[in-house]
């Protein structure tokens, strides 16, 4: 039915440009606030969005891969991307 596929594709369209608000908003705090907050708290906040990323990755992305490339390919670019993740922070 086309209003069903109008419908779906415009609830589609709206999550997409919520998250480019949301993330508009975000690095505009970022920019403003950055400068006043501590150390501390700017670890917070990186640790809490490396946590929500982590979350996303294995909840959406690892089991699509998985199904797509198989097990043993999905397994060999995670532990790759982690280590090289590892290796450019600890050269940093």
């Amino acid at each position: 039915n086309g209003s069903e596929i109008l419908e779906s594709h415009f609830k589609i369209f709206l999550m997409w440009f919520s998250l480019a608000v949301m993330t508009s908003f975000g690095a505009a705090a970022g920019f403003w606030f950055g400068d006043i907050l501590t150390h501390s708290v700017l670890v917070l906040v990186e640790g809490f969005a490396a946590g929500a990323m982590l979350t996303m990755i294995a909840a959406a992305m690892i089991p699509e891969a998985i199904h797509l490339g198989g097990r043993n390919a999905t397994g060999l670019a995670t532990l790759i991307g982690f280590l090289s993740t590892v290796g450019f922070k600890l050269l940093e």
